[in-house]
């Protein structure tokens, strides 16, 4: 449809779903068409409405708003006015790519314009300006004649949207549409929810969309192939799967590790002190400071409340689904308190001769230990002691690392395949206790803006728990050195890891465990 001056576009013209199927060639999905058929309501009528739109990841919220805009240069470009944009970091690019790509019309090819600072995209006299909606950025002075679309609304400050841009609807009570991903239940876009959703139940108009990852998956067959994928990867509950495609956000308050996933974490098979012929085994290991005292015999160590290294055996098991991965069940753990690294003492042998020893009496086809600080002397000492085709030295190069190192782990527990023997987490002071322990105590966060396996921050905080003995530090080792089994299993996956074979041929010096 070529002409939009007959009656045909006319009718056209009117529905947002026509627009999209006749003039931009892309129709839109029914869950995208119902929530802008009410905020072009609300134009129109200058209602001077706020809603809130939440769609699953990449089900086509940006495509839909997209649409939006083009529709109302089209519908607006002799009466002009103003469509105001804001979003911060990749939004607003994205934003701007997608209207250029949807201005290819037949009604506005060759007839629209872009330019100026801040960017503005504009058809006869009604433009649409994108401007950067971070706190640092110059976005005061603009008006909103029709709409203001803020964009990413879970990494904005509440106090900042309320000085800067709010004002901007002031002089013709203009419509408000904020999009995003659900993230946190204390950012700016779930508190906004809660506005909106008490101002529905106020006067019964709709306000708030969160279209549901089952309305897509019914529309579109591919994404639920997609989505189910994304299931058997993460796990229904993993935050990532939980946040960005089932729209439940993450409460930080509740710990990384809450009392369900403890309870997947729990497996159902012993501890056991010996490697089972025919199973196949591999180790992570948490390596920590070592004291000064411990080189002096019966001496206490300088400080009792250091941590530990610890090393975790885990079999690796069959899957449980065909092409399925692996299961990981930890079945042993080795602890030490401030042994000297490479320094021995009557009575006291040298951590490294500790760790080789548990290390070949498990046959263990392959170790990761964290090589960062104090772990790097062992690790390449390891590595010349086992081989070092059988010992991977982990760097975690930043926080980053960390963060991806937690996402995978999640992973792993939500979906089966992380499990801790059972048998003595009741029992005070005991591993299994003091592994729980840990877990329960494990807080996180997320920063604005950030990405669960990107910018996660995770750890046990300073804490101590009582204990018969008293109360006692709770730390993190243990967390850790079973963490570590993900970023096994990430290399596994990638093909970086090949399991499958023992270290039994390099079994030779006498074991001082013995």
């Amino acid at each position: 449809m070529s002409d939009p001056r007959t009656p045909a576009a006319a009718a056209v013209l009117a529905d947002i779903e026509r627009f999209s199927r006749h003039v931009i060639g892309l129709p839109l999905y029914p869950y995208q068409v119902e929530p802008l058929r009410v905020i072009i309501d609300a134009i129109l009528h200058r209602r001077g409405r706020e809603y809130l739109l939440v769609f699953p990841r990449q089900s086509g919220k940006n495509e839909a708003v997209a649409h939006l805009l083009v529709y109302l240069l089209t519908l607006f470009q002799r009466r002009g006015g103003q469509i105001v944009y804001g979003a911060v970091g990749d939004g607003l690019g994205r934003g701007m790519l997608r209207l250029e790509q949807r201005l290819d019309t037949p009604w506005t090819r060759g007839r629209w314009r872009r330019g100026g600072r801040p960017r503005r995209y504009s058809l006869g006299r009604a433009s649409v300006v994108f401007i950067s909606s971070h706190p640092g950025a110059a976005s005061r002075g603009e008006t909103a004649d029709h709409l203001l679309i803020l964009d990413e609304a879970q990494d904005h400050d509440p106090a900042h949207v309320e000085a800067v841009f709010t004002p901007m609807r002031a002089a013709h009570n203009a419509t408000a549409v904020y999009l995003g991903t659900a993230r946190t239940t204390t950012d700016f876009l779930w508190t906004k929810k809660g506005e909106l959703e008490a101002a529905e139940a106020a006067d019964g108009a709709r306000r708030v969309f969160l279209v549901g990852p089952e309305l897509v998956a019914a529309a579109n067959p591919a994404y639920a192939a997609f989505l189910a994928e994304q299931v058997r990867r993460y796990g229904r509950r993993h935050p990532i799967v939980a946040a960005e495609y089932f729209l439940e956000p993450i409460d930080g308050a509740g710990g990384l590790f809450p009392p369900w996933r403890l309870a997947l974490m729990r497996g159902d098979h012993p501890r056991v002190t010996a490697p089972i012929p025919g199973e196949l085994y591999v180790a992570t290991i948490d390596p920590a400071g070592q004291d000064a005292a411990a080189a002096d015999p019966g001496a206490p160590l300088d400080n009792p409340d250091r941590d530990f290294t610890v090393a975790t055996i885990f079999r690796v098991a069959a899957p449980i689904e065909a092409g399925g991965g692996p299961i990981y069940e930890a079945v042993d753990v080795f602890v030490d308190q401030g042994s000297r690294h490479f320094q021995a003492a009557p009575g006291r042998a040298r951590l490294a001769d500790l760790l080789a020893a548990y290390l070949r009496r498990w046959n263990a086809a392959h170790v990761l230990i964290d090589a960062a600080g104090v772990g790097q002397g062992l690790a390449d000492w390891l590595a010349a002691a086992l081989g070092r085709e059988r010992v991977t030295p982990f760097l975690w190069g930043g926080a980053s690392v960390k963060a991806r190192l937690g996402s995978d782990f999640l992973a792993l527990i939500d979906t089966g395949r992380f499990r801790y023997w059972t048998g003595d987490e009741d029992e005070p002071l005991s591993d299994g206790w003091w592994f729980r322990r840990q877990a329960e105590a494990c807080a996180y966060s997320l920063g604005p803006g950030g990405r669960f396996d990107h910018d996660l921050r995770w750890g046990v905080p300073a804490a101590r728990a009582d204990t018969p003995l008293g109360p006692r530090p709770i730390h993190d080792d243990r967390l850790l050195s079973a963490a570590l089994v993900a970023e096994i299993e990430r290399r596994r996956a990638a093909g970086r890891l090949h399991l499958g074979t023992s270290l039994s041929r390099v079994v030779a010096a006498a074991d001082p465990l013995e």
